[in-house]
């Protein structure tokens, strides 16, 4: 099996096309919804769920048999059939057509794979074992969802909202480097993670000040 070359892909606005109208899609393209992809969904029959998002617009949907057509101007599809005819037609049709292919649970036939996933907020932690164990994947991720918790995503939250700010009180690249690091390694996550939001701002505005002289 190939060695995967990590990377997070910005979809937002990208046609991602996904074959199969059952659970597997319906996850498949609850992810793509969060990242702002503009989604088509080639099958015969949808879930409940799926047929929610085209009767509200948030995807596009087409009633029929995958044919190499519907991957015009396609970024990348994902195949979430139960039919291997079909999907190796959609693995070679997306491979010929220098598109991105997923195909779920067939890690050989697929030009990038989707690994296991932590979210907490713009914290996004990744678990891939290359397809040779998902059962190893899921362990790791339920450790990491046990480790970090909704603090984190506070604290990003938090962060982002002082960038701007820092870029145009501190000049100096180096001394900006030293704030995000202090910040980052104070007890702050820890104050967000007790429900003391008001000292974990306290704590942020003392280290940014004390960088302002």
């Amino acid at each position: 099996m190939p060695r995967y070359y990590p990377a997070c892909l910005d979809i937002k606005g990208k046609k991602c096309v996904v074959v199969g109208g059952g659970e597997v899609a319906e996850r498949k393209v609850n992810l793509l919804l969060r990242c702002g992809a503009d989604i088509t969904i080639i099958s015969p029959d949808l879930t409940e769920g799926l047929e929610e998002f085209s009767l509200n617009g948030e995807i596009k949907y087409i009633k029929d048999e995958f044919k190499e057509k519907h991957l015009k101007n396609a970024f990348l599809v994902i195949g979430a059939t139960d039919n291997h005819k079909v999907n190796l037609k959609i693995y070679k049709e997306g491979s010929k057509n220098e598109i991105l292919v997923n195909i779920a649970d067939s890690p050989d036939l697929c030009n990038f794979t989707v690994p296991s996933v932590v979210e907490r907020g713009e914290l996004v932690i990744a678990i891939s074992t290359g397809g040779k164990s998902p059962s190893l994947s899921k362990k790791i991720r339920e450790e990491l969802e046990a480790r970090y918790g909704i603090e984190y995503a506070e604290f990003l939250k938090m962060i982002g909202e002082l960038r701007e700010r820092i870029l145009h009180m501190i000049p100096d690249k180096n001394k900006r480097e030293e704030i995000y690091k202090k910040l980052v390694y104070s007890d702050i996550i820890d104050l967000i993670k007790n429900g003391n939001g008001e000292s974990a701002r306290r704590r942020v505005e003392k280290i940014i000040n004390s960088y302002n002289l």
